[in-house]
């Protein structure tokens, strides 16, 4: 990993008065002091939530090689190009990756644009991957509108959403990881996915930030109940 983790060194924004809100020069400063921003930059990866995913992995080992993957709510690419290095994309492994954003192309993923909620979508991933998947993981976020109630309502919503095409997705003893803003229904959700898989692990890797409230939902061993 970059050495901008251990970089000290902190950077101010100097800015005219009334030419920026001070929410906005906190937020730059956050970005430009952020050593996993910086370790994107350096290591090429296209968001610092590529280490989120490695830390999840280096503490559970869920991807292998030639492993079948679906990345849910994909852009801009930093998962998918993590997962790739993983599973041996295009030789070995297969990722598919979804947003309803444009993401632009990684090496031996297969991107499709479109919203999980769209069965015509699910079908297609289905065609793509030619087989189950081993994996679905889903670092889906709501656009922040600064009410914390309503932003952790509307993650739920989106974690909901990802376990119901995880669920047509998988198969029998593959895994499930979700991004999750924890409150109001996050036990009623992990009590659904025990519905579906035998063990639920809850994580925060370093690389969340510490005023985040969001945490990884990881399920193993799925029960397709067919």
């Amino acid at each position: 990993m970059s050495n901008n983790l251990t970089n000290n060194s902190r950077v101010k924004v100097k800015v005219k008065k009334g030419s920026k809100t001070l929410s906005s020069r906190r937020w730059l400063e956050r970005q430009l002091n952020d050593p996993y921003v910086l370790a994107a930059k350096e290591d090429g990866y296209r968001s610092r939530s590529a280490y989120k995913l490695m830390e999840i992995n280096e503490k559970y080992n869920l991807f292998k090689k030639g492993q079948a993957v679906v990345d849910l709510g994909s852009a801009p690419g930093g998962w998918s190009q993590v997962a790739g290095k993983l599973v041996g994309v295009p030789n070995k492994g297969k990722i598919v990756s979804i947003d309803i954003q444009d993401v632009d192309p990684i090496e031996g993923v297969i991107f499709i644009n479109g919203s999980i909620m769209d069965e015509q979508i699910i079908e297609l991933i289905k065609q793509k991957l030619l087989s189950k998947a081993d994996l679905v993981i889903s670092d889906m976020a709501p656009y922040a509108s600064g009410h914390k109630s309503t932003d952790q309502t509307r993650s739920l919503l989106l974690a909901e959403l990802a376990l119901d095409a995880a669920i047509q997705l998988l198969k029998e003893k593959g895994t499930f990881c979700c991004k999750l803003i924890r409150g109001k229904g996050e036990e009623e959700f992990v009590k659904l996915m025990r519905g579906n898989f035998s063990q639920i692990k809850r994580f925060k890797p370093a690389a969340s930030r510490k005023d985040s409230s969001e945490i990884f939902l990881i399920g193993l061993n799925f029960n397709t109940q067919d």
